[in-house]
């Protein structure tokens, strides 16, 4: 095996939901979804939350912008955590 057989290209890729977030958020999001129980995924997910604040700091002047990034948290996940 060579080094260009492990390329992976963004069109084999996972579809992004909200790309502007990015992938890593996305195999976050999709690690919370796979943690056992509520407390866990609860915790997992106020981390990406936190994450995603510092990503978008524009919206902190948006009212309510915690709200938001739950929305969008939840838009992620497919409504699964």
């Amino acid at each position: 095996m060579t080094l260009i057989d492990d390329i992976e290209y963004n069109t084999e890729r996972e579809h992004l939901i909200i790309p502007e977030y990015g992938r890593h958020v996305q195999k976050m999001v999709n690690f919370a979804k796979s943690r056992e129980t509520k407390e866990e995924r609860n915790k997992v997910a106020k981390a990406i939350i936190a994450v995603m604040g510092n990503l978008q700091p524009h919206l902190r002047d948006v009212p309510d912008f915690q709200h938001k990034l739950w929305d969008q948290l939840f838009i992620m996940s497919k409504f699964e955590l």
